[in-house]
């Protein structure tokens, strides 16, 4: 368990600091005025959940890595597979960025069918059209940071993640109000940020010894279609899995907002919360199921993996609890960080979250069970079933019962049925982990 919880360390501080990047952007567009942060908002949410989406594709290379770093361990050799992997990952990087740009423009017309308005769409629109040049160094970061975690060298991903926030906040606070650009400023920071981040990140890298036979400017006639094959038949089913969380969360805030101002603010706040506890537990998750892939990819040693899963399940569900004590005892300090006490509405949020959070909390322990038997079961390439676990937990489960719960608890509803589906979804997962784990030799 130290040996895990020393890999999931590096990890999850640096999942941490990435949301620092996020809360400085908001801080800069705070500072230029309410409409650019409202439009910032919103291209931040269009632009992250394309990314995401493209992200789950691409990050099944770690898994992929992880497998092909263990057989390397128990065979010796295997570098042209780890090579083939690393160059497959980076030629689907290239052929995705390249592929979305005309979405871009298509974008105003998406979003006027939302009812946004006008004002708001032209601004966010400027800011994702210099945001959207960050979308392949940001994938040759999750490719580079892959083969590094694979491997066993997780610290260099938590000093590449500090110092991509520092090169951003500086990048985009000297475009944004020294130059004067304001929020494109903003944006094309955060690209420049990631730009430089991915050249400095890759050349050191593939200058370190254990890394030298991997380096991806030789050998080019490796680059090959064939490559990314297995990278999307892995990550087709991982991003099927991030839609449907996508489509529960989404439409948990959607009727979160037919509750009124009060209840939408509180439910944004209960995210935030979700939002920290998942960077925990997918640190735990994803330092297991690396683990678990070196483990499944040389010996296939069946008690080392399941010591493995075991381990990380429980890291990850202590975490959660542990969050959700922290801010249950004491939810008042909440609505003090998040609102101004001369607020209108201010009584009533405070009102609204002690309840809340009783629920949100169950949420987080759940959330851990699903993040882990995911990565458990990616370790061992196994994406197919939990894909359509994750459908019949989020979409079959989840939101009917946030929907119905909603007509009689309100808010509190609506999560329990967020809670019902991350639960289901978790559960059966875990008994998949379970089945699979029986199918391998001792």
């Amino acid at each position: 368990m130290r040996q895990l919880a020393k890999f999931a360390v590096p990890l999850i501080i640096s999942q941490l600091v990435a949301q620092l990047m996020v809360l400085s952007d908001i801080w800069m567009m705070a500072r230029i005025g309410v409409i650019t942060m409202a439009a910032g908002g919103l291209a931040g949410s269009v632009f992250g959940f394309i990314f995401i989406v493209i992200m789950s594709l691409i990050g099944s290379v770690t898994n992929l890595l992880a497998i092909a770093y263990g057989e390397k361990q128990h065979n010796a050799g295997n570098d042209a597979e780890i090579r083939g992997i690393i160059k497959g990952a980076i030629l689907l990087s290239v052929l995705i960025s390249l592929a979305i740009l005309p979405l871009f423009y298509f974008l105003p017309t998406l979003l006027q069918m939302t009812g946004q308005q006008a004002e708001i769409i032209d601004l966010s629109m400027l800011y994702l059209h210099a945001l959207k040049w960050s979308m392949l160094p940001n994938l040759l970061i999750v490719v580079f940071r892959g083969l590094a975690v694979s491997f066993g060298a997780p610290r260099s991903v938590l000093w590449a993640s500090v110092l991509t926030v520092i090169l951003n906040i500086v990048f985009s606070y000297v475009l944004a109000f020294v130059l004067d650009f304001g929020m494109v400023g903003i944006g094309y920071g955060t690209s420049l940020a990631a730009w430089l981040m991915a050249i400095s990140y890759g050349v050191w890298l593939f200058r370190q010894p254990q890394f030298l036979p991997y380096k991806p400017w030789t050998k080019w006639f490796e680059y090959k279609l064939t490559t990314v094959k297995p990278l999307i038949f892995i990550g087709a089913f991982v991003a099927l899995a991030t839609l449907t969380e996508f489509a529960l969360i989404s439409g948990a805030g959607l009727m979160a907002g037919t509750l009124g101002a009060v209840s939408l603010a509180a439910h944004q706040i209960a995210l935030q919360i979700l939002s920290f506890s998942w960077c925990i537990s997918y640190g735990f998750a994803q330092a297991t199921s690396i683990l678990v892939g070196n483990q499944f990819g040389s010996k296939r040693d069946k008690q080392t993996i399941i010591n493995i899963a075991r381990n990380g399940l429980i890291l990850a569900t202590a975490s959660s609890v542990l969050i959700g004590l922290l801010f249950t005892i004491n939810p008042e300090w909440l609505s003090q960080w998040f609102a101004r006490p001369g607020d209108a509405l201010f009584a009533e949020l405070v009102d609204i979250l002690p309840s809340l959070m009783l629920v949100a909390a169950a949420c987080f322990v759940v959330d851990s069970w699903q993040l882990t038997g995911l990565n458990i079961l990616r370790g061992m390439k196994i994406v197919f079933a939990p894909a359509v676990i994750t459908g019949v937990g989020y979409l079959l489960a989840g939101l009917p019962a946030a929907w119905y719960f909603m007509q009689t608890f309100q808010l509190q509803g609506i999560w329990m049925g967020i809670g019902l589906g991350l639960g289901v979804t978790g559960c059966l997962l875990l008994v998949q982990v379970s089945l699979n784990l029986n199918k391998l030799a001792n």
